[in-house]
């Protein structure tokens, strides 16, 4: 374990590194790539930071960074962290009461955000709070025109070009400490509100220097380069974001809608990413299998065959060999060919998926953490490697198995609490230091760990987002309509419903449109859906885009309410599963774009549109 280590001195060192090898960051601008030096990275967040000194910003305070996630987030992150600041991440796209409570419960008076155009918007929605006092706004421009009729008037504004100026003209550097508070990441909770996650300079350091040290013969500097795509603002790609800091790497930023063409363009050796875009790769290729005809299409049915297959004989082996070179190259090459470190986190990731990423040469590291344990708490690497587990512990941490199932983790990179809640930290963190996470595990005859569930009401969804159905599923009960109602979704792509018709509501409701049914050709009739549907449009209206109703169904049963979430989803199983099938399999996908990949594999150019 390399305790004692400071964020920037993470940045320190990379520059050492990239000093001799030319390893640099990149981003996607105006249609190319603008590069910056790690010298020129750090110099650039040192003056900001120096800015924020001169400004008035004091050690301790808490900065919101309400940005997008690029190359300027790092440098704000940097600079709030060289300035011994606390940084809060949040998302521009989250609702303006979620933005409003962070920035009000970590008691945040600097923001700082990616536009000038975001700024307004965040103060039409009004999410900006009373306690903000200072907005930096990034932009080469020393000045802003902003309409002056939407700025409050305590609100000061400086560009990030002004800011810099002031700590050219005022450079310093703040001393910094191991144990001082890096950052407060604000995660869900079962109720629908949000705790902020208090993570250390050395939880967030030791946890990724661990991370990265126990990757099987990853280099230092140019020779590996990384493309990151996922929200900064979560603790997953900005842990990794640090651990190449340290390492030298090169990095390029790309965004969810181009990161299929930037990972042709880049080529890179290390991508880390949720299962939702594996599973669109995987669905894809399930298209071509089914579509493509003549001998292109016997060609993928057979190796398509194969790579399903977990166990497999010598000679089903080496038609594997020669399927991932005859047929699979061109989905290789989708993901630009080099790949090293293919890493898979922020939700489970389906065995199956995992197995067929494998047999055509894609093998997928899985990975296991949480925001409170700083990112990385066990992954799959080497012999440790088994689809449908998240493999072992990284150096420093501990796991056990509380009596009930419930995946426990004691390490030095865990949080030190929820900030101002310390209930909600006594609930997850106990006397002898261990953190219940609300998952249920188990380890496998190898010591790998594999998980089973949820102990907490939360669920993720394969984007990696939580999701809390307990709110939603009080909105949809307060309808007369609905007797009781179930958001299904763990692993999926999208949040689903059942809902359990108030039968004598029901029946009025028929009634008035002059429907005379049997209950159950109720429950399919159009007419009827369309009430329900507009039911759950105004429901949606209010929640945040990944969390959304896409489907529902209606549902005759009765709900016993001793039941547990876990059991719910087991008894309703069909009902469930015939809301995530897909209705058009020639529709999974946003309309293909040509591609220059190989006409074998040419269907897979609608992946380039994938979106987050």
């Amino acid at each position: 374990m390399a305790l004692g280590h400071t964020i920037p001195e993470l940045l320190d060192r990379g520059c050492e590194l990239a000093a001799g090898t030319g390893a640099r960051f990149h981003q996607w601008t105006a249609g190319q790539w603008q590069s910056w030096s790690f010298s020129a990275f750090r110099q650039t967040a040192a003056d900001w930071a120096a800015g924020l000194a001169a400004w008035g910003v004091s050690p301790g305070e808490r900065v919101a960074l309400i940005m997008y996630s690029d190359v300027q987030f790092g440098l704000a992150d940097m600079a709030c962290l060289l300035s011994r600041l606390v940084t809060v991440p949040v998302e521009p796209s989250q609702p303006a009461a979620s933005t409003r409570f962070m920035l009000q419960d970590s008691g945040a008076r600097t923001v700082v955000v990616s536009s000038r155009a975001l700024l307004l918007r965040l103060l039409r929605q009004q999410a900006i709070a009373e306690t903000v006092c200072r907005a930096v706004v990034v932009d080469a421009s020393e000045t802003l025109s902003l309409p002056s009729e939407q700025l409050p008037d305590r609100l000061e504004i400086i560009t990030s070009a002004r800011l810099r100026q002031l700590g050219q003209s005022a450079p310093t550097r703040r001393e910094i400490y191991p144990s001082d508070l890096a950052t407060i990441v604000y995660t869900a909770d079962e109720s629908g509100g949000l705790k902020g996650a208090m993570l250390t300079h050395e939880n967030l350091s030791a946890d990724i220097w661990a991370a990265f040290s126990s990757m099987p013969r990853l280099t230092l500097g140019e020779a590996e380069t990384a493309l990151s795509f996922l929200p900064l603002n979560h603790i997953f790609a900005r842990a990794f974001l640090y651990g190449h800091y340290r390492y030298g790497h090169h990095v390029y930023f790309s965004t969810p809608k181009r990161v299929m063409k930037h990972l042709q363009a880049v080529r890179p050796t290390i991508f880390i990413t949720v299962p939702r875009l594996l599973e669109k790769v995987y669905e894809q290729v399930e298209v071509s299998v089914k579509k493509t005809r003549g001998w292109r299409g016997w060609l993928l049915r057979w190796g398509w065959q194969l790579a399903q297959q977990e166990q497999l004989s010598w000679s089903a082996y080496l038609q594997l060999w020669i399927a991932r070179w005859l047929v699979f190259r061109p989905l290789r090459q989708a993901f630009g060919g080099r790949l090293r470190y293919f890493i898979c986190g922020g939700a489970a990731l389906k065995p199956e998926i995992a197995i067929a990423f494998h047999a055509v040469g894609l093998p997928v590291k899985q990975g296991y953490g949480l925001t409170e344990t700083s990112s990385v708490v066990s992954y799959t690497r080497g012999r440790w490697s088994q689809p449908g587990t998240v493999g072992v512990p990284i150096p420093g941490v501990e796991l056990r198995l509380a009596k009930d199932g419930e995946v426990l983790v004691k390490s030095p990179y865990t949080m030190q609490g929820y900030y101002h809640n310390p209930a909600a930290t006594q609930a997850v963190l106990d006397a002898d230091g261990w953190f219940h996470t609300g998952d249920y595990g188990e380890f496998s005859p190898e010591g790998l760990l594999r998980l089973c569930g949820c102990k907490k009401q939360l669920f993720k969804l394969s984007t990696g987002k939580y999701i809390m159905p307990q709110p939603i599923e009080a909105q949809l009960r307060q309808s007369a309509l609905v007797q009781q109602a179930v958001v299904v979704g763990p692993q999926q792509k999208f949040c689903a419903a059942l809902i359990f018709p108030e039968r004598s509501s029901l029946a009025i409701e028929a009634a008035s449109v002059g429907l005379s049914l049997s209950r159950e050709a109720l429950l399919t009739n159009s007419i009827i859906l369309a009430r329900y549907q507009t039911l759950v449009d105004r429901i949606n209206a209010e929640l945040p885009h990944w969390s959304t109703i896409k489907r529902f169904c209606l549902l005759e049963a009765q709900l016993d309410a001793q039941l547990s979430r876990a059991e719910i989803y087991q008894q309703f199983a069909a009902a469930i599963d015939s809301l995530y099938r897909d209705r058009d399999v020639t529709a999974v996908e946003p309309p293909a774009v040509r591609s220059r990949l190989p006409l074998l594999l040419r269907p897979l150019a609608s992946l380039r549109g994938f979106a987050h």
